[in-house]
């Protein structure tokens, strides 16, 4: 019987090669956003677990004393009930926050972008002290990706959270927003610990930390801050940063309407 050769696999074409390995970086572009996602919930593990001990602590305290007294059923069956409440608003921001898929354009309004960003670091901030400061139109939309704006928000609350929480005094966070001609401007302040002058060129740079000696250590606060930037730059807008040492900083938000 005459024998047969298999064909040679054919080769890539160059174009065939760079086509190939775009769809390749376009899928590690959606699995980094993912694992940000991911290391944002970790990040605020700790606060979750926090936040639910105190709303069940207070369940379950309520409870005892009503089987203790019934005239205090009706307590307990509020103080439930609004724990309840409180525990599914956190459940339900963390959910969407990690939730995967397809993250379309759409019109949002932006303080119920912010109140749900802030249910999803679970922890209040007067509990640490920390007054937040609001001001934001309640008519004030924009049309965005409102899950990557989110991840967004969420990783520079965290930063400006941990800045104050480092720093001694007052601690504030402002967070504040307006429509400007065709853009719409965010601002995310706090009087925490700032950034040197010589640093603040750098905080967008992947695996840069604004705390000294830190560089490489720090990985997760560095990719965070990059991750900001690519994400704002692919919605359209830009991000930008003013700080001074020991006094504090603000992130600014330019997105296009």
């Amino acid at each position: 019987m005459p024998t047969t050769t298999a064909s040679p696999p054919k080769r890539e074409t160059h174009a065939q090669q760079i086509e190939r390995l775009k769809i390749e970086v376009q899928a590690l572009r959606g699995q980094l956003k993912h694992a940000h996602r991911l290391a944002n919930i970790g990040t605020m593990a700790a606060m979750v677990a926090h936040e639910f001990n105190n709303i069940l602590t207070t369940i379950v305290s309520y409870a005892q004393l009503a089987k203790k007294n019934p005239k205090m059923v009706g307590k307990a069956l509020d103080h439930a009930a609004s724990g309840g409440t409180r525990a599914a608003c956190i459940c339900g921001a963390l959910l969407g926050a990690a939730r995967g898929g397809t993250d379309v354009r759409r019109r949002v309004v932006l303080d119920e972008l912010v109140s749900e960003t802030l249910d999803a670091m679970a922890r209040r901030p007067e509990r640490d002290c920390i007054e937040m400061s609001i001001d934001i139109p309640s008519d004030l939309d924009v049309v965005t990706r409102p899950l990557e704006l989110q991840q967004v928000l969420l990783n520079l609350l965290i930063n400006a959270r941990n800045s104050v929480m480092a720093s001694e005094g007052s601690r504030n966070i402002e967070v504040s927003a307006s429509k400007k001609q065709d853009e719409v401007v965010i601002s995310i302040s706090d009087n925490g610990m700032g950034i040197a002058e010589d640093r603040i060129g750098k905080v967008f740079q992947p695996f840069y930390s604004t705390r000294a000696g830190e560089e490489t250590a720090n990985r997760a606060h560095g990719l965070g801050l990059a991750f900001c930037k690519r994400i704002v730059g692919e919605l359209g807008g830009d991000i930008n940063v003013s700080s001074v040492l020991g006094k504090g900083a603000t992130f600014t938000i330019h997105i296009p309407v």
